[in-house]
């Protein structure tokens, strides 16, 4: 008996699939929008055999039944002369990006803001995303463009997220010559989290990222981004604070693809409960990218037993005239800060407590804008207030 061998039908692909018709009706492209559902059906969710998701199961935040309702409403809050329209092509993403390619196949469109050259921009740019409420898929996208010479500073929040809900979006800001970009991007509620985002930077910009994940049943966190002209530097930081089960995985790549570029990167992550937090930091150096600087660090305190982080930072250097290092670090409590705070009066509930915000504060007060940096404290305290009851060892 002969015949061919098929792949077996995947469930969690088929439900996604029966969505695919009412993305069609809406889209301005779907021949782009089939072209990336027929990518993501050779290239399949992921598995934890699969290195890249190895600490990370994904199962249950696909397991749906989802509905995909209309696209929500974006909160803009945009000053003048910053400009905003509805984002004209789909954005490009790699065959090996399962999630982006869902984004795109049952893409909800987006927005694209951009700041003309030479404008210096003193309030603070706020972008909500679309509300992914209980039990539905949402797949928005943003595109960013600050034109040389430019100063700006953004926030964009992706908050309120319904129980098991799906939000997978794609994510990317273009730096021109010689201009400054803060953009800090903050996700906290329920549900599952999927940003895949990518920068790229002009000779002479400044780019100053915060990502931050206050909890959320599943956060995936992707960022790829491209030093491509000389001068061009980069302060990437990240804060992850998960607690009870919820779980945040941060991968980062910066590639540094041209002569004389800067990059330091600083993560911290506080994990309690049974939660888990992953961070996989890569720094690529291209071969004709002499002079590069590149720092990366990632630290983690572990507020139970039973929490769980798994750090690997990584360097790919091909070119000898670099400076480049990397670290990680992982731990609980100490033992001799606990107890002189307990000499001075305080319970060590009230210790642990304490030393919890000063590990956060670090990385908060890193953020430049001050608007930013009050709400991410403000956040950090109701998550602390939140998860004090999981603390014990």
């Amino acid at each position: 008996m002969t015949g061919s061998l098929t792949k077996p039908a995947d469930p969690v692909l088929e439900q996604f699939e029966a969505l695919l018709p009412e993305a069609l009706e809406e889209s301005k492209d779907p021949a782009a929008q089939r072209a990336a559902f027929e990518a993501l059906r050779e290239c399949g969710f992921p598995h934890r055999k699969v290195e890249a998701w190895k600490y990370t199961d994904v199962s249950a935040a696909v397991a749906g039944p989802f509905k995909r309702p209309h696209a929500g409403a974006y909160g803009l809050l945009l000053p003048e002369p910053v400009q905003w329209k509805i984002l004209p092509d789909l954005p490009t993403v790699g065959s090996d990006q399962p999630f982006a390619l869902l984004s795109l196949a049952l893409s909800h469109g987006g927005i694209e803001v951009t700041v003309p050259a030479g404008t210096v921009v003193e309030q603070l740019v706020e972008i909500d995303l679309p509300v992914a409420k209980a039990n539905t898929l949402l797949c928005p996208a943003l595109s960013i463009h600050v034109g040389a010479g430019s100063r700006v500073d953004f926030l964009v929040r992706s908050d309120r997220q319904g129980g098991s809900s799906l939000l997978s979006w794609i994510a990317q800001i273009t730096v021109e010559e010689n201009a400054a970009v803060s953009f800090a991007k903050i996700r906290t509620g329920s549900g599952a989290n999927f940003c895949h985002l990518q920068t790229r930077q002009a000779a002479g910009s400044h780019l100053a990222l915060f990502d931050a994940t206050i909890g959320g049943a599943l956060t995936r966190n992707d960022l790829h981004a491209v030093l491509a002209g000389e001068g061009a530097e980069l302060d990437l930081h990240g804060l992850y604070a998960v607690s009870g089960r919820e779980h945040a995985d941060n991968h980062t790549t910066v590639e540094h693809a041209v002569p004389n570029t800067r990059s330091r990167q600083l993560y911290k992550g506080i994990i309690g409960g049974h939660a888990g937090g992953v961070f996989n930091g890569r720094i690529v150096v291209k071969p004709g990218a002499k002079g590069t600087d590149a720092l990366q660090m990632n630290r983690n305190l572990l507020r139970s037993r039973s929490a769980k982080v798994d750090t690997k930072p990584q360097l790919e250097i091909a070119n000898d005239d670099v400076r480049c290092a990397h670290g990680a670090a992982i731990g609980r409590f100490d033992d001799a800060q606990i107890f002189y705070l307990e000499s001075r009066g305080l319970d060590r509930a009230a210790a642990e407590a304490l030393l919890a915000r000063g590990f956060a504060g670090e990385v908060i007060d890193l953020v430049k804008n001050s608007a930013v940096r009050e709400t991410l404290s403000g956040l950090a305290e109701e998550f602390f207030d939140r998860s004090e009851t999981e603390t014990a060892p």
